[in-house]
């Protein structure tokens, strides 16, 4: 038969993976190419047969190189023809061999259905016993070597098929040889030779050896640099089953130190993207960073920090960090609440109420003279201070856990309110809107006066309460600021102005109305996105139809400017509001162009301050809304196709 094959089976080479070759090298070098595609625990059956085929070959190595000698010697007439007579006389096997084909498995021949079945003889690679001499020596070993007997005289000691050496003491040598090399030469290219050493061609040494290698990564003392080559050049970055099946702890444990110094060195590297890595890296507690972590921001960078390495890295915090130390910085920083932020809105918030509180007793008609306002002005700082604080802290917790239950409470009887939470901040916009439109009134009498007046102030209080997450630092400060100034501008003289307790807070309750409105409030209270572009065509359309009558004086200005008022705050919630400032920029015309469309008005309806914030107000809304068209338009007309 061709192709190498005997009898159906594979042959001693194609086993190997090699030419036929009498060079020990060459076939050590086979058997080690041919280990990394077969293990024990992958194929049993194919590892048992490729350890036979290696031993046999590494035992008749002397052989077959003597043999393949002989056949380059003899001279190419005699091999093209041979004797009739010799190859009559030959055996089966011999005249395979002769013809050179390699040896092959052993395969019994079947006897013919007239004879009695015939006990096979144990043959080796492809030598057919004689059905007539089982009683007989077997036939001449491969390659023709027709005196078995001479052989056995001259085999060489046997060097693969009995162990003669202890793999364990052979791999840990190996491994404390590696170990002094790797002091003086750098690791990397160390093992990538060493590794080829015809000592760990042998598999149960190179197992010992792998495995004294998974101790030495898995225990404390090691180099780094030595570690990473070993996960390296050993596949272990991707493969670690062969060892896992029967070291699963040591395995882990290498494991877990390799990315916990990935880790750690992931992390010194990215230092600057990391606020306050430094701190913890320090190996200090946190009562020496006492100053930093009055920072809100930087106390909330640290917590995610921290939870960070908690969840994602916990094999660095288990071996590059102190556990006791760590924990004290989690305990630290989520722990603290008050920071000098907090300390600064209660600064401003102090000045706030003081205003308030000042035009509360101007509207009730009590003078309260410099001692009553510098009184006025410290009880509020403190009344901020003492309740920003509380908030704070959650102090007293009984009240903060009633707060809660009764929030619990609501959204157990409201359950639509867990689905739409934006529905929540109703709660002040609607009472906020209602104490704005009862400012129209041209004539109220002092009690409904204060209480329009205690109302904003509690509208204002509320709204910042639900969206304190919302307005921090500069955005705080700014909204007050803002609204401050606009107030003192509608804070005139007559029936007609309006006082520092009702132009604050209703000036900040529209700024940050339109804050919410941007951050997508509208989603949030659950209604249909698809139709946005048809409610701002309605309230455009609704707008013109309300600014028109009010400029041609078709009808009573003061219903008109309520009703426009209250549909721009309406129209808040659907256009969102882009306040930077080269946005913002057109919004200075918006006063001019108030004071145009009320310039045919009477005196009285002019002088109110409440019409022109409802004509203001109408045409920003106007502008947001004509700009987010236009963006979306044109955004829809750079597509390609159909928009």
């Amino acid at each position: 038969m061709s192709d190498g094959m005997h009898n159906g089976q594979r042959s001693l080479w194609d086993i190997l993976g090699t030419a036929p070759t009498g060079d020990e090298r060459a076939i050590k070098r086979a058997y080690a190419k041919r280990l990394k595609v077969t293990r024990p625990e992958d194929d049993p059956a194919a590892f048992q047969q490729l350890r036979d085929a290696y031993e046999y070959a590494l035992r008749h190595a002397p052989r077959f190189a003597e043999e393949m000698a002989q056949m380059h010697a003899t001279p190419a007439t005699e091999l093209a023809q041979p004797d009739p007579a010799d190859l009559s006389a030959a055996p089966a096997s011999d005249c395979q061999t002769a013809a050179g084909l390699a040896p092959s498995v052993p395969l019994q021949e079947q006897a013919p259905a007239d004879e009695a079945p015939v006990e096979a003889q144990p043959e080796l690679w492809g030598v057919i016993a004689d059905a007539g001499q089982e009683h007989q020596e077997a036939p001449a070993e491969l390659w023709g070597v027709p005196d078995e007997a001479a052989r056995e005289r001259a085999r060489p000691p046997e060097k693969w098929g009995v162990v003669a050496i202890d793999p364990v003491q052979e791999g840990a040598s190996l491994w404390q040889a590696f170990l002094e090399q790797s002091r003086r030469r750098d690791a990397a290219a160390l093992l990538a030779g060493f590794l080829e050493r015809e000592e760990l061609l042998n598999l149960d040494v190179r197992e010992e050896f792998d495995l004294c290698a998974l101790r030495y990564c898995a225990s404390a003392g090691y180099e780094l640099s030595l570690r990473n080559a070993l996960f390296e050049q050993l596949g272990w970055e991707f493969d670690f089953s062969y060892l896992a099946r029967r070291h699963g702890d040591l395995v882990r444990a290498a494991v877990q130190r390799y990315r916990a110094d990935r880790s750690f060195a992931h992390f010194n590297d990215n230092r600057d993207s990391y606020p306050g890595l430094d701190c913890i890296m320090s190996q200090q507690p946190p009562s020496a960073y006492a100053r930093q972590m009055l920072d809100k921001k930087f106390n909330l960078q640290l917590r995610e920090l921290l939870q960070t390495i908690r969840w994602h890295h916990t094999e660095m915090l288990a071996y590059k960090l102190d556990i006791d130390l760590f924990e004290q910085w989690e305990q630290a920083v989520f722990s603290r609440r008050y920071f000098k932020q907090t300390a600064f809105a209660s600064a401003g918030l102090g000045f706030v109420l003081h205003l308030i509180l000042s035009s509360l007793f101007k509207v009730a008609g009590v003078s309260l003279g410099d001692m009553g306002a510098y009184a006025s002005l410290l009880g509020c700082q403190a009344l901020a201070f003492v309740l920003l604080a509380m908030h704070a802290l959650r102090w007293p917790a009984p009240l903060f856990a009633r707060l809660h239950a009764l929030q619990e409470a609501l959204l157990e009887r409201l359950p639509v309110l867990r689905q739409r939470h934006g529905l929540l901040q109703l709660a002040w916009i609607v009472p906020y809107v209602l104490l704005a439109l009862s400012l129209f009134l041209p004539e109220r009498g002092e009690a409904l006066r204060i209480a329009t007046s205690v109302g904003l102030c509690a509208s204002a209080l509320l709204a910042y309460a639900m969206n304190r997450q919302l307005l921090n630092g500069v955005l705080l400060a700014a909204a007050l600021g803002l609204a401050l100034v606009a107030a003192l501008f509608m804070n005139g003289t007559g029936s007609a102005a309006l006082v520092i307790a009702n132009g604050v807070p209703m000036m900040f309750c529209l700024l940050l109305l339109a804050l919410r409105s941007a951050g997508g409030l509208y989603e949030e209270c659950g209604l249909p996105v698809a139709h946005l572009p048809r409610l701002r065509l309605a309230w455009l359309v609704g707008c013109a139809a309300l600014l028109l009558p009010l400029y041609l004086q078709l009808l009573p200005a003061v219903p008109l400017g309520a009703a426009l008022y209250a549909w721009s705050c309406a129209g808040l919630l659907i256009s969102p509001s882009d306040l930077r400032w080269r946005t913002v920029w057109p919004l200075v015309l918006v006063p001019s162009l108030g004071s145009f469309l009320l310039a045919g008005q009477a005196a009285p309806v002019r002088a109110m301050s409440m019409m022109h914030n409802g004509v203001e107000l109408a045409l920003i809304v106007l502008y947001f809304t004509l700009r987010c068209i236009y963006l979306r338009y044109g955004a829809a007309l750079s597509r390609p196709g159909l928009s």
